[in-house]
C-alpha cells in the first residue's frame, strides 16, 4: 500500500543531474549515519561538470555495521546516471569504464578496481529487471579483462530506481524530498530551511553554540531512542536552534519536521514509524510539542531503537523524571541582536538603540529590522509572513479560542504598567490590575487572573519574581498601543488613577513615552495637559511625581507638553522661575527633548532661555544654562542636538545679544562659544530617541562650506553685537573671539573674515592689545602648517606690528607676557625663544639706562609676566648695582599695587655677585617701615636662607612687622633646608609660643619639610618635636589654618619620633586616643595618615597601650570612644580584609577588660570586633570566642549581628547578601558551639530577610 512516504520511479526518473547528485549525497549521510560510519569518509562533490575522472561520489575505508548495503566495505565508489541512461548498450558501458575514444580506464575507476575496491553503477532514469543487470555486469567484467585478466572479479554493481526506492523508504526525510510532499504535514530539512522566517540571518553567541553543540553530541551519540526537549520563552529561537544543529551534512537527511504535535499525533508518519517491521531511520524535529503531546509521543516511540530521535520544541518547562534531555534555549546577547539589526542597514547606534525592544529575542529583532528598514513609521507592524505578536499571544492555542482572547485581554490591561507586583509583599499591586481586568470581563475574577499569570510566567512572557514585567519589551509596547486603540476612546484619568497604588500609578506614567504611536493615547496626552487634567493644579508639576509624568509626556507627545510650558513657565516672571526648584530638572530635559525637533525647535529654546536667565542650579553642569547653549552646537557628523538648520536657530541668539537682560547677553555669547571652539562633535546620544519614534534626523552639514558657513555667521553676529554690549559684556565676547579664531582661521572661506576683525579689535580703547597679540602667537605656533599662506603672512605682520622693533614694544612683548608657546617649538621641542630677547633688551637698558626707567613703572606691577626673569639680567650685568635705588624707589612709588618679581629677580642677581652688598641692602629694607614687608618674599626670591637672613626674617615676625605666615613661605623650594638646626629651633619655638593656633599649622609644615629633607644621620630633637607632635592647637576642635599635606607632615615627623625615642612614643599615642576621630584636630576622620603612626606604636607597644585603649573606651560612649572603637574593628567597610588592630592586643588582656564589667562591655565589644568568622588553631577569632563566652546573651548576639550588618560594598545587594549566606553556613557545617551555632542561625534568618528585601527592592528599581 502506497503512503506520503513511498518513492515512485517517476519520482526518481524526473529528477535532474545536480538534483540527483545532493539525494544522493544525503542518501550517503543517512545511511553512514544509520550504521556509524564516520563522515569524513564521504565524499560527494557538488560541481557535476568539473572532471571527476569517472566518479560522481565515493567512501573510503568503511566498515559499516549492518545497514542496507548502500556503503560497501573498504573503498566504495559511485558513478550516478540520470535521464535515459540505461546501460542498454557496450557504448554506455564504455563510457562508465574509458576515458572518451580510447581504450584507457578512466583514472578513478582504475584506481578503485586496483584497490579491490566497489564500483557501483547508480541509474535514477532506469528500471530494467534484476536478470538483465546480471547480464550487464557480465558484460563490464570481459570489458575490463579486455585491459586485464586480473579485473575478472572485479566488484560491480548496478542499482536502478527499484534499488534507490528501496534505500530511501528507510529515510521518511528524503522519500518526502524526492515525492515533492515535504511542504505538507511534514517537512525535510530543505523544505523546512526555505521558510521565509528561517532564512533570516542568523546570529550565535556562546550560549547558543553550546546548545548547538550538546543536541549535536545528543543526537550522534544516542546507542536507543533519544528525546531531546529544547525549552525557552516565545522568540527566543528555539526552533531554528534545532535547524542549525541539524543543519550538519550528517543530520540534515535524517530530518522530518513537523511545526506542530497536533500534526503528528495518529498520523501516517506515526503510523508508519510504530509498524513492527518498519524501519525508517528519522530525527523527528516537533514544534510546539506541549507537556500532553510530548508524553504522548514519547510513549509511543521510546522503545524504537535508536533510529528514532525525537526533539521537541516548547515554550515552558515541564521536567519529567524521565529520561528526556533538556536543553533551556538561551537569549541571545546584545552583540549578536545588534548584529542583526545592522543586517538590516542600521548604523551601530541605531542598532543598540533598538536592541532594548527585542529583550533577547532574535524573532523581534528580524521583525524591527525589517520594519526599520521599509517601514520605520510603524515599527512593530507584523510581517506579511507570521503576526509575530498574536504568536507570542496564543502559544500553541487555536486563535479563537476563549483561552486566548481571556490571555489577551489580561496582557493588555497588565501592559499598561511598566511593571506591576506580584508577589505576597506587593499584590495590592496585582489586584488593582485584576479589578480594571475584570470590569472589562466579569468572568475573568481574581483566581482566575491568577491563573493567567502563571501561565504566562511559565510562558516566560511575564518574567520576574516578586515584580512582573512583559517581554519582550517590543511584545510590552504593542500590546500598549494595542489597548489604547481598543479602549482609549473612554479613559478617565482621574477615575483610573485613584484606585491605583502610588507605584503603579508611576509605572503607569513611565509608559506614555510610547504614546506619538497611538492616537487615542496622543488625545489622552493632550487631555492630561489641559484644563482638566491633574496639571492644572500647576502645583502637580513642582512635584517628583507630577515631573517625572510631564517628562514622558512630553516624550510621547512634544507639541503637546510644549504648548502646556508656554501656557505656565512661559508666564512667569524672573523671580517665579527663580523659585522654581523641584521638577526643574525634569522640564530642562523635557525641553532638551522637545527642541529636538525643528517645528519646536524656537519655542522650546526661548522657555529654555528664561529659565537659564534665573539659573538656580549653578552646581550641576546640565542645568538650563548648559542645554540652552548646547542647542546651538554646530559640527561635522551629528554634534547638533536638533533637527533646525543654524539659520532656524540665529534668531534666538540674536535676539539674546540685544536683550536688556545681561543673563540672557551672557547666554547667548556662551552659545556662541560653543560654535566658535568647541572641537569635533561628541555629545551624549539621547534626546533624539524618544519612545518608538525613528531617531530624530538632527541637521549635520551636507558639506564643509556648510558647516563653515554655520561658524561665520556665528562669529559675524557676535561681532556686530560688540558696539552694544556693555564693558563685561563685551570684554566676554571678545574672549570668546579671540579664542574662536584659532579654529576659525584654518577656515579657508572665513580666514579673511577672521583677520580683519582682529585687525578692528586692535584700536579699541579698551582692549588690553597684548591679550590680542597672545592669540595671534597661538595661533601661529599651533595652526601654522594649516594656514593658508595669506593667513599666516597677515597674521604675521599682526603679530609683528602688536610686538614692535623698538624697545617699549618690545618689553611688552617679551617681558609683559609668558607665553608656553615661547618655550617650545612648533615639533614640541624645547626652545626658549624669549630668553634671547629678555637678554637683549637687558642689554639695551644697560647701555641706555633712561629705557629702562621709563618702564619701571609698570615693570614693578604684575604686568610683566616674566619680570624675575627680566630684573634677574639686568641684575648680572649691574655689578655695580647703580639701577638698585631707582627699582627701590620705584616699588615704593607703586605702593599695595606692585608685585615684587622684577626686583626679587635684580635681588637674586645682587645676592650671587655681591652677597656680603645683599645682606647690607635687605639690613636696609627691614630697618624702613615702608620696605620691612618686603624682606621675607626678596629673600625667598634672592634663592638663599643664610643664617643672617634667617634672623632677619624671625625679627621681622617677632616684631610684628610681617606675619608669622611669612615664615611657612620658606618650604617653597627647600629654602628651609639651608639654615642649620640651631636656627631652625629658633623658629619653630618661636611659632609654638605664638598664641595664634594657625602658628603651630604652619611649624608642622616647616618641621615636615626641614626634617624630610635633612641629609643628617642625627635624631630628631627629643623635647621639641614632642612639643609639637603634642601641641594642644593640634588637638583642639576649631578652624585651625591646616595646610593640605599637615597631617602627612605630623605622620612624618611623628615616624621620625618613633624611630629616634620609641618608649617615648607612648606619649603622643595618647594623645591621639584622647582625641581621635574629634574635627578640627591632626587626627580628625576616619582614614586620616596619622593612623598609621597610631598603628605602629600599637604594634609596638601593645601590653603598654591597651590600657590607654580601654580607657579610650569609655564611659563616656561619645564620638572619641566611636573613633576608637572603629579604629579597633577595621575602619574601612570597603576594605573588609584590612587588618582589625584589636587583633594585635593579647586576648588575654582584652577578656580581662571585659571581665571587669561584662553587662556593659560583652554586648559592647560584640560592636566593634572584627566582623568575620572563622576556625583557625593558631588564630583564635575573636567573634567566636565572644561568643562562646557571652554568646547565651541576647545582647550579645543582637549586637554582633548589627556589627556583620556595617559594611560597604559595591554591586548587588542581594547577591552581597547571597554570598555571606553562603560562607557562614559552610562555618556552621564544622561549629560544634552552641552558642555560635545559635547566632548562626539567627544571623542567617536576618541576611534571608535582607535577601528577600534587596531582591524586591532591585526588581523594582529596574528600568
Amino acid at each position: 500500500m502506497e503512503t506520503i512516504f513511498t518513492v515512485r520511479s517517476e519520482d526518481l526518473g524526473l529528477l535532474s543531474a545536480d538534483r540527483a547528485v545532493d539525494l544522493f549525497r544525503e542518501l550517503l549521510w543517512a545511511e553512514a549515519t544509520a550504521t556509524g560510519i564516520g563522515k569524513n569518509l564521504i565524499n560527494v562533490p557538488s560541481a557535476i561538470t568539473v572532471a571527476d575522472g569517472g566518479i560522481d561520489a565515493e567512501v573510503v575505508d568503511a566498515e559499516p555495521q549492518g545497514g542496507q548495503g548502500l556503503i560497501k566495505q573498504g573503498l566504495t565508489r559511485y558513478q550516478l546516471k540520470t535521464g535515459t541512461f540505461s546501460l542498454s548498450g557496450s557504448a554506455d558501458i564504455k563510457e562508465i569504464l574509458f576515458r572518451a575514444g580510447s581504450a584507457e580506464l578512466r583514472p578513478r575507476v582504475k584506481s578503485c578496481l586496483d584497490a579491490d575496491g566497489t564500483l557501483v553503477v547508480v541509474l535514477f532514469g532506469s528500471d530494467n529487471p534484476e536478470t538483465k543487470d546480471n547480464q550487464v555486469r557480465r558484460k563490464f567484467l570481459q570489458a575490463l579483462m579486455a585491459v586485464d585478466e586480473t579485473y575478472s572479479s572485479a566488484k560491480i554493481e548496478i542499482w536502478r530506481q527499484n534499488h534507490l526506492a528501496s534505500f530511501l523508504s528507510r529515510f521518511p526525510s528524503l522519500a518526502l524530498r524526492v515525492t515533492g510532499r515535504d511542504t505538507t504535514l511534514f517537512q525535510s530539512h530543505l523544505s523546512w530551511s526555505s521558510q521565509d522566517d528561517m532564512r533570516a540571518q542568523f546570529k550565535q553567541g556562546k550560549a547558543q553554540s553550546a546548545l548547538i553543540d550538546a543536541l549535536r553530541a545528543e543526537i550522534r551519540g544516542a546507542d536507543s531512542a533519544l528525546h531531546t526537549r529544547i525549552w525557552g520563552e516565545a522568540g527566543i529561537g528555539k526552533t531554528r536552534l534545532a535547524l542549525e544543529a541539524t543543519r550538519a551534512e550528517d543530520l540534515s537527511p535524517l530530518v522530518v519536521y513537523c511545526d506542530t504535535a497536533s500534526k503528528f499525533r495518529d498520523s501516517v508518519l506515526m503510523n508508519e514509524l510504530l509498524n513492527d517491521d518498519n524501519t525508517f531511520t528519522a530525527i523527528l524535529v516537533v514544534d510546539e510539542c506541549d507537556p500532553d503531546s510530548r508524553s504522548y509521543i514519547w510513549n509511543k516511540l521510546k522503545h524504537h531503537g535508536s533510529r528514532i530521535r525525537v526533539i521537541s520544541l516548547y515554550g515552558e518547562y515541564d521536567s519529567t523524571s524521565g529520561d528526556v534531555v533538556y536543553l533551556n534555549a538561551p537569549v541571545l546577547e546584545e552583540e549578536e541582536i545588534v548584529g542583526i539589526l545592522e543586517g538590516y542597514q542600521l548604523p551601530e547606534d541605531q542598532a543598540r538603540r533598538w536592541s532594548g525592544f527585542c529583550s533577547g529575542s532574535p524573532r523581534v529583532a528580524h521583525v524591527l529590522g525589517a520594519n526599520l528598514r521599509s517601514n520605520p513609521e510603524d515599527m512593530l507592524k507584523p510581517t506579511d509572513t507570521v503576526n509575530v505578536w498574536a504568536r507570542y499571544i496564543q502559544g500553541a492555542d487555536a486563535p479563537d479560542s476563549e483561552v486566548v482572547r481571556q490571555r489577551s485581554l489580561v496582557l493588555r490591561y497588565i501592559s499598561l504598567f511598566k511593571r506591576f507586583g506580584f508577589g505576597k509583599p506587593l499584590s495590592s499591586e496585582a489586584r488593582a490590575v485584576a479589578e480594571l481586568v475584570q470590569e472589562a470581563d466579569q468572568s475573568l475574577t481574581w483566581p482566575r487572573f491568577q491563573e493567567i499569570v502563571r501561565q504566562l510566567r511559565d510562558q516566560r512572557i511575564l518574567q520576574g519574581e516578586t515584580t512582573l514585567y512583559v517581554t519582550p519589551k517590543a511584545l510590552h509596547v504593542w500590546l500598549w498601543l494595542d489597548w489604547w486603540e481598543t479602549y482609549g476612546a473612554s479613559f478617565d484619568y482621574s477615575e483610573f488613577s485613584g484606585r491605583l497604588p502610588p507605584q503603579l500609578l508611576e509605572w503607569f506614567m513611565e509608559m506614555f513615552q510610547y504614546a506619538a504611536n497611538s492616537h487615542l493615547a496622543s488625545r489622552v496626552v493632550e487631555d492630561m495637559l489641559g484644563p482638566h487634567g491633574p496639571f492644572r493644579d500647576q502645583d502637580f508639576l513642582r512635584t517628583e511625581r507630577g515631573a517625572h509624568f510631564f517628562l514622558r509626556l512630553s516624550e510621547g507627545d512634544p507639541r503637546a507638553a510644549l504648548a502646556f510650558l508656554k501656557q505656565t513657565i512661559g508666564t512667569w516672571n524672573k523671580e517665579a522661575l527663580l523659585q522654581f526648584t523641584n521638577g526643574r530638572r525634569q522640564v530642562v530635559w523635557a525641553l532638551q527633548n522637545i527642541a529636538v525637533w525643528r517645528d519646536l525647535f524656537s519655542d522650546a529654546a526661548r522657555i529654555l532661555l528664561a529659565l537659564a536667565e534665573a539659573e538656580n542650579e549653578l552646581q550641576i553642569a546640565n542645568n538650563a544654562s548648559g542645554e540652552f547653549t548646547r542647542l546651538f552646537a554646530v559640527g561635522p557628523g551629528t554634534s547638533a542636538s536638533t533637527e533646525a538648520p543654524p539659520a532656524e536657530r540665529w534668531p534666538i541668539l540674536e535676539e539674546a545679544l540685544i536683550s536688556s537682560s545681561s543673563e540672557r547677553r551672557r547666554l547667548a555669547i556662551g552659545a556662541c562659544e560653543v560654535i566658535l571652539t568647541s572641537g569635533p562633535g561628541l555629545r551624549m546620544i539621547g534626546p533624539e530617541n524618544q519612545g518608538l519614534r525613528p531617531g530624530a534626523d538632527l541637521w549635520k552639514p551636507e558639506t564643509y562650506g556648510e558647516l563653515w558657513s554655520a561658524y561665520r555667521h556665528a562669529w559675524t553676529i557676535l561681532v556686530n553685537a560688540l558696539d552694544d554690549l556693555k564693558d563685561d559684556d563685551r570684554n566676554l565676547a571678545v574672549d570668546v573671539l579671540l579664542r574662536g579664531a584659532r579654529k576659525m582661521s584654518i577656515i579657508p572661506s572665513a580666514s579673511e573674515i577672521v583677520v580683519r576683525d582682529i585687525r578692528s579689535l586692535i584700536p579699541r580703547p579698551d582692549l588690553d592689545q597684548r591679550k590680542i597679540l597672545e592669540h595671534v602667537v597661538k595661533i601661529l605656533h599651533y595652526e601654522s602648517g594649516e594656514l593658508t599662506k595669506q593667513t599666516k603672512l597677515e597674521l604675521e605682520q599682526i603679530r609683528d606690528e602688536l610686538s614692535g622693533n623698538d624697545f617699549v614694544s618690545l618689553m611688552k612683548r617679551y617681558v609683559g607676557l609668558d607665553l608656553l608657546e615661547d618655550r617650545f617649538d612648533q615639533d614640541g621641542n624645547w626652545a626658549d625663544q624669549a630668553q634671547p630677547k629678555i637678554e637683549e633688551l637687558a642689554q639695551k637698558s644697560m647701555n641706555d639706562p633712561g629705557l629702562l626707567l621709563s618702564e619701571l613703572r609698570w615693570l614693578v606691577t604684575d604686568e610683566a609676566q616674566n619680570g624675575f626673569r627680566f630684573g634677574y639680567e639686568i641684575g648680572m650685568r649691574d655689578a655695580d648695582a647703580k639701577f638698585l635705588p631707582m627699582i627701590e624707589e620705584a616699588q615704593q612709588r607703586i605702593g599695595a599695587e606692585g608685585t615684587l618679581g622684577f626686583m626679587g629677580g635684580y635681588m637674586r642677581a645682587y645676592r650671587e655677585i655681591d652677597p656680603e652688598g645683599w645682606e647690607n641692602f635687605a639690613d636696609c629694607l627691614a630697618d624702613k617701615d615702608r620696605t620691612r614687608a618686603w624682606v621675607p618674599e626678596i629673600t625667598l626670591r634672592s634663592g638663599s636662607l643664610s643664617v643672617r637672613s634667617a634672623r632677619r626674617v624671625l625679627g621681622l615676625v617677632q616684631s610684628g612687622a610681617v606675619p608669622f605666615t611669612q615664615l611657612g613661605k620658606f618650604v617653597l623650594g627647600g629654602l628651609i633646608h639651608n639654615i642649620d638646626r640651631e636656627e631652625f629651633a629658633e623658629w619653630i619655638e618661636y611659632l609654638l609660643a605664638e598664641p595664634d593656633d594657625n602658628a603651630v599649622a604652619t611649624a608642622l609644615n616647616l618641621y615636615g619639610m626641614y626634617f624630610r629633607g635633612e641629609a643628617s644621620d642625627d635624631p630628631v630633637p627629643k623635647d621639641l618635636t614632642l612639643r609639637l607632635l603634642t601641641h594642644d592647637a593640634l588637638f583642639r576642635q576649631g578652624k585651625l589654618g591646616r595646610f593640605h599635606n599637615d597631617d602627612y607632615d605630623w605622620t612624618t615627623v611623628g615616624e621620625l619620633f618613633l624611630e629616634a625615642y620609641p618608649q617615648h612614643s607612648l606619649v603622643v599615642a595618647k594623645k591621639m586616643l584622647q582625641h581621635l576621630g574629634e574635627d578640627g584636630t591632626i587626627v580628625e576622620g576616619f582614614h586620616s595618615r596619622s593612623r598609621t603612626l597610631l598603628n605602629r606604636i600599637a604594634l609596638m607597644f601593645p601590653n603598654e597601650l591597651w590600657p590607654m585603649v580601654a580607657e579610650s573606651l569609655g564611659p563616656p560612649k561619645d564620638r572619641v570612644a566611636y573613633c576608637v572603637e572603629q579604629w579597633l574593628r577595621g575602619e574601612d567597610m570597603f576594605r573588609p580584609g584590612k587588618v582589625a588592630m584589636i587583633e594585635v592586643f593579647p586576648q588575654d588582656m582584652i577578656w580581662e577588660w571585659v571581665d571587669g564589667d561584662p553587662g556593659a562591655r560583652a554586648w559592647y565589644l560584640a560592636t566593634f570586633v572584627p566582623p568575620v568568622l572563622f576556625r583557625e588553631e593558631d588564630k583564635p577569632c575573636l567573634a567566636v570566642e565572644l561568643l562562646i563566652r557571652f554568646g547565651d546573651r541576647e545582647d550579645v548576639r543582637r549586637n554582633l549581628r548589627a556589627n556583620f550588618f556595617t559594611e560597604g560594598w559595591s554591586g548587588s545587594v542581594s547577591e552581597h547578601f547571597e554570598a555571606k549566606k553562603k560562607g557562614v553556613l559552610q562555618i556552621r557545617e564544622s561549629e560544634t558551639d552552641q552558642n555560635v551555632l545559635q547566632w548562626i542561625d539567627e544571623y542567617v534568618g536576618d541576611l534571608d530577610a535582607r535577601i528577600t528585601e534587596a531582591r524586591i527592592s532591585e526588581e523594582r528599581g529596574q528600568f
